[in-house]
């Protein structure tokens, strides 16, 4: 199963942590929002694993879903990879 990650818990990222969950293609290590209110009701409702930052979150699994609003995806798509190059090299 490859380790997922989501990027983003807002009403969308709550839909993609769910059929994460559920799929059986992947297993689902946890999620980063920078909005730890959130986050923690997300966590704690659901049971999903919370990552204080989104590097610890990226340094855990093998792919991230990136469901942030659109105009951060090209940060967090860098962000992921600078991270992965970094556990890689």
């Amino acid at each position: 199963m490859i380790k997922a990650g989501v990027l983003g818990a807002g009403h969308l990222g709550k839909i993609h942590l769910r059929l994460l969950n559920e799929s059986d293609r992947y297993e689902l290590i946890g999620f980063y929002d920078p909005d730890k209110k959130n986050a923690q009701i997300v966590s704690k409702e659901k049971g999903y694993k919370y990552f204080d930052t989104p590097e610890a979150l990226v340094k855990a699994v093998d792919m991230v879903d990136i469901v942030t609003p659109t105009l951060s995806h090209h940060e967090m798509a860098m962000l992921s990879l600078k991270t992965w190059e970094t556990n890689f090299y």
